[in-house]
């Protein structure tokens, strides 16, 4: 049977407050005052189906209850396991307008693929009028 999201939530509350705990100091927020774990990582669990089971199958493998060291479990796994959660998790946080705001990053923008062919002339037409410019060897 596949993970979800709802099976790992109580292992999410934790792991997201231990892996991003904000810093006041510079006005950053934590990760579930952005709501990182109810709402912006169920988005990106959606948008990275391919990755998803991957990333539920490592967080079920944490207690539910957070350890007293809540980060020994995420240094206990292999380069490629903690890769995938880091993606996941700090991917959500980036995904928050508030951070987004705060970091100066206005998001992703959609770029025209309407070719403006006029300024190509404007750019291309003086190098015809002027000819070869070029001797041949």
């Amino acid at each position: 049977m596949a993970i979800s999201h709802q099976d790992v939530a109580a292992r999410l509350d934790w792991l997201c407050d231990a892996m991003i705990p904000g810093d006041p100091g510079l006005g950053f927020p934590s990760a579930p005052a952005v709501g990182v774990q109810d709402r912006l990582l169920p988005m990106v669990l959606k948008t990275r189906a391919d990755l998803a089971p991957g990333f539920l199958a490592v967080v079920a493998r944490f207690p539910a209850e957070p350890p007293a060291d809540p980060l020994a479990p995420v240094r206990a796994l292999s380069v490629e396991d903690r890769a995938l959660l880091g993606r996941f998790i700090a991917g959500a946080y980036l995904a928050s307008p508030e951070v987004m705001r705060r970091l100066g990053y206005p998001g992703f923008e959609a770029l025209t693929t309407e070719v403006d062919y006029d300024e190509i002339m404007a750019a291309v037409e003086p190098v015809m009028a002027r000819g070869p410019c070029y001797r041949g060897v």
